[in-house]
């Protein structure tokens, strides 16, 4: 796993983080240097005050995902959700879905490094600890998480808006090396379960993203690749960490299945569905994915697995810096649906897109131009002084000079953790280049996302989105919260520990 990955909770990084110069001081210096911070730390303090599980028969740490702003308790029923987000992936009234906070517990890690209190790490590792045991079923291993399931604190059983127990990872286990201090043989187990429960066919890797909680799932061909990247990253810590055979082979099997699928441009379609061949689409984000969790295995796995993923992480990487990329473009972007035959754009009038990511608006299935550079930062922070990270690089400066000036409209309902991403961006060319403007596009992004969500600091907890009222981690407030404690670090001069979150995928 990178570096920029890893979750650090040793007791010797509670205590606060000296300051240290940067490369580069911003044009212009913020009113108050320690507003981001203020921010961050009352919404910690509000969510671990009022947001943690007191509720139902059994008490837990858990901290629910969808809360009343005002009282910072558990809404009885939903509100209108924001715009793109459909009802069977939203986490219910009383619900806490793991999956879809990943960084606010990361957060809660940074947060004490930097102020010296630990309880905020104290209450993320029971958070997630209760989690993990609780929220598992006994006989797969799975976790009640993801794009659909989430675990009802109120009724302590599994939540699901669509029937069925759909388990669909979301988002990357990024607290897993954590995790698997914390609770081990969970951890295993899901990793077990991926494989014994979530993969239909042992033999070539077949499955369907769409798993089942409860049982074994019997899909075939809905082989997304962010699914699969995530499995892959798992079992590569479970073998790192048990040196179960079972694991290696599971890593080895899926990697090769995308090697497979290839063709000679290094594209590889949607899925395995068999669709009509001249209309199929490449999704270009889940390839960088693809890329950063084969890399990432490839020091944990034998020699035989880890020349697999070595040729996996390559291969990927070709085949997306081969794209036409336009991310500095308003008018275009990161291609983020490609035709798979010739690598052109692939208009999709459902997803109102010609193929390219637009700088801002989230919603189902569509790509905003700043979740890309995390992802990218990631994998060009993994290759280094290489000509494939010297490409890397260049697109990411080219998609931070867009959020230099690219702002949304006020008719725009904007998921939260698209500021979060926003902000990552400039802080990431930052980190590159040391350029000053990019820390002061970062502020300003700061700045409306305190404005837009946490009503210019009125607010403890931010608002799922621009246009609504209630916490709601579906639209992933917790990035926006971990890019601010990202910008306190920057504008103060810390050396830069907390990650450029890639959660966002």
């Amino acid at each position: 796993m990178s570096q920029f990955r890893k979750v650090t909770v040793a007791l010797s990084l509670f205590i606060g983080l000296s300051s240290t110069a940067s490369t580069a001081q911003t044009t212009t210096q913020p009113a108050d240097p320690q507003r981001y911070l203020q921010v961050v730390q009352r919404t910690a303090d509000t969510l671990l005050d009022t947001g943690v599980d007191t509720y139902g028969s059994e008490k837990t740490g858990m901290i629910l995902s969808v809360l009343d702003r005002k009282t910072g308790k558990p809404l009885t029923k939903l509100p209108k959700a924001p715009h793109g987000v459909r009802w069977g992936d939203r986490t219910g009234p009383g619900g806490s879905n793991a999956n879809l906070q990943q960084d606010l517990y990361r957060t809660l890690y940074h947060l004490s490094r930097i102020t010296g209190d630990k309880r905020y790490a104290e209450a993320s590792d029971k958070a997630l600890s209760d989690f993990l045991r609780i929220a598992q079923h006994s006989e797969t291993g799975l976790y009640a998480w993801g794009e659909h399931l989430y675990w009802n604190c109120v009724k302590d059983m599994v939540g699901d808006h669509d029937p069925g127990n759909t388990h669909e990872p979301k988002r990357p286990f990024a607290t897993i090396e954590r995790a698997l201090e914390l609770e081990p043989e969970s951890v295993i187990a899901y990793a077990r379960g991926l494989w014994e429960y979530q993969i239909t066919n042992k033999e070539d890797g077949n499955f369907s993203r769409h798993g089942k909680w409860h049982r074994l799932s019997s899909g075939k061909d809905m082989d997304f690749e962010k699914e699969a990247s995530y499995f892959i990253d798992t079992w590569s810590h479970a073998y790192a960490h048990t040196k179960d055979p079972l694991f290696d082979k599971a890593t080895r099997i899926l990697t090769q299945r995308y090697l497979d699928r290839m063709n000679d441009r290094n594209l590889l379609d949607l899925d395995s569905s068999g669709r009509d061949v001249s209309k199929n689409k490449t999704v270009p984000l889940w390839m960088v994915s693809m890329a950063i969790e084969t890399h990432g295995a490839i020091d944990l796995m034998p020699p035989e697995t880890a020349k697999v993923l070595a040729e996996s992480a390559r291969r990927h990487d070709e085949g997306f810096l081969a794209l036409k990329h336009e991310p500095a473009d308003p008018q275009k972007g990161f291609l983020y649906y490609a035709y798979t035959d010739s690598g052109l754009p692939h208009p999709d009038k459902a997803k109102e897109t010609d193929g390219y990511s637009r700088a801002w608006g989230l919603g189902y299935g569509v790509n905003s131009t700043s979740m890309f550079v995390p992802l990218l930062y990631t994998r060009q922070a993994q290759l280094g002084q290489t000509p494939e990270g010297d490409a890397y690089r260049k697109l990411i400066l080219q998609a931070a000079d867009l959020y230099k000036t690219a702002r949304p409209t006020a008719e725009q309902d904007i998921w939260a953790g698209e500021y979060g991403t926003a902000i990552f961006t400039e802080l990431a060319a930052y980190r590159l280049s040391g350029d000053a403007a990019s820390l002061d596009a970062a502020r300003e992004l700061g700045d409306l996302a305190i404005t837009a969500l946490w009503d210019d600091g009125k607010t403890a907890l931010p608002s799922g989105s621009s246009k609504t009222n209630y916490y709601d981690v579906t639209t992933y407030p917790d990035t926006a919260i971990f890019a601010l404690l990202a910008l306190h670090e920057a504008v103060n001069g810390l050396e830069p520990k907390v990650p450029i979150s890639d959660s966002t995928r």
